[in-house]
């Protein structure tokens, strides 16, 4: 049990590395490797085949222990202030209100024709100090852990942009992209409030539209931008509804 600390408050859940996930394809892979040498240099009757066969051997069973060994102490435990991120011995620790970015990254695979389907997510933090964090499927319930994070992240980081928005900032959403007071900007191009039209997320694609025509703007990959529920709150805010779609009760 991890004991709640003093700066960081108790501790909200932990997330160690799925180590299930990291030994049971250590020991498919290293198991065909068995096959396949017994079956081909180890039936070599010159000396160098069972040599040679151990030698290999051995150096698989290396590399994919050192693989299992390199994740095998990865844990992200969640305290009410904060959390603690370890890769190795000793962990280290963040306030909520260091991170400034969580871009966001899932995937739905398929394998053998459909048959095994298998969700992918990362998430990638970077504090104000432009240290960066992957968190992705080698920790227990990543799904979990990531939406823990960004409910903590955000609740305090979105405060913070409008406050600084409000003193004339323009806050970045993505390598390109900046939203202000005025409009949106990238890389040098402009679009006040008053002509964004809209904005679309579809194809793993941010779609950003333009008036009069509704043309298309800006389109970024989902996984390239920044803090995306705060984007789509802000831009979701600056919509504009066209007199049609607006429904006026009727005075009773």
């Amino acid at each position: 049990m991890i004991e709640a600390d003093p700066v960081f408050g108790k501790v909200i859940a932990n997330y160690p590395s799925n180590r299930t996930r990291l030994i049971l394809p250590a020991v498919v892979l290293s198991g065909v490797a068995s096959v396949i040498l017994n079956v081909t240099l180890a039936e070599v009757e010159a000396w160098w085949g069972p040599v040679l066969t151990v030698v290999i051997m051995a150096a698989v069973v290396l590399g994919l222990g050192w693989r299992v060994l390199h994740f095998w102490n990865h844990e992200v435990v969640l305290y009410e202030e904060g959390f603690s991120f370890r890769e190795g011995a000793r962990p280290i620790f963040f306030l909520y209100h260091e991170i400034m970015s969580i871009r966001q990254q899932g995937q739905r695979l398929a394998y053998f024709g459909g048959l095994i389907r298998r969700n992918t997510y990362r998430f990638t933090l970077t504090t104000l100090r432009g240290e960066v964090m992957k968190l992705d499927n080698t920790y227990v319930r990543i799904e979990e852990m990531g939406a823990q994070i960004e409910k903590k992240i955000y609740a305090v980081l979105e405060p913070y942009l409008k406050e600084e928005m409000a003193k004339g900032e323009k806050i970045p959403f993505s390598d390109s992209l900046r939203l202000s007071t005025e409009g949106l900007e990238e890389r040098g191009r402009e679009l006040p409030w008053e002509e964004f039209d809209g904005y679309k997320i579809s194809d793993g694609q941010i779609a950003i539209f333009a008036q009069p025509e509704r043309s298309t703007w800006l389109t970024i990959p989902l996984p390239d931008v920044d803090n995306l529920p705060i984007l789509v709150r802000w831009l979701k805010q600056r919509e504009f509804t066209p007199p049609s779609m607006i429904t006026v009760e009727p005075k009773r």
